[in-house]
């Protein structure tokens, strides 16, 4: 049977922190685009939380990357 991984908080963090950069975007306007506040997109920064599904898949289509490269 394989192993499954468990989710790294500070790993999604960085890698969503590293394509807002990347991306141009800031944090108001990804927060609207999501429609959500832009402190929940701080707690992801942070590592306090990580972003729920929809959330991710939202943030793959702005970025234009896969779901997996945000959380791996």
């Amino acid at each position: 049977m394989n192993e499954v991984k468990k989710l790294n908080k500070k790993l999604v963090a960085k890698n969503i922190r590293r394509m807002i950069s990347e991306s141009g975007y800031t944090i108001e306007s990804i927060a609207a685009d999501l429609e959500i506040s832009d402190r929940l997109i701080y707690y992801w920064l942070n590592g306090k939380r990580t972003p729920a599904l929809e959330n991710v898949y939202g943030l793959a289509q702005l970025f234009n990357v896969s779901m997996e490269s945000i959380l791996a």
